[in-house]
């Protein structure tokens, strides 16, 4: 018997989908982190710089995830080679 609102198994997302979701986290914690620095008083250049190093080291603990996923769909997609 199946039950009508039980969910079923995840469908495989694109490859596509899975990148523009890494994209968007990313290009998110940038414009927060942009945001805070240029709140805290610096501006132009150094703001940007300053921002894309944080957002930068930042991402790489936040969005180890999407990061994996990507990983995973591109092994799926080569019959598990590298």
């Amino acid at each position: 018997m199946k039950w009508p609102n039980r969910p079923g198994p995840r469908p495989q997302r694109g490859l596509l989908a899975i990148n523009v979701r890494y994209f968007a986290v990313r290009a998110l914690l940038f414009g927060v982190v942009l945001a805070v620095v240029l709140l805290l008083g610096l501006g132009g250049l150094l703001a940007f710089l300053l921002a894309l190093a944080i957002s930068g080291l930042a991402s790489y603990p936040l969005a180890l995830r999407q990061r994996r996923a990507v990983i995973d769909a591109m092994e799926n997609r080569h019959g598990g080679q590298r």
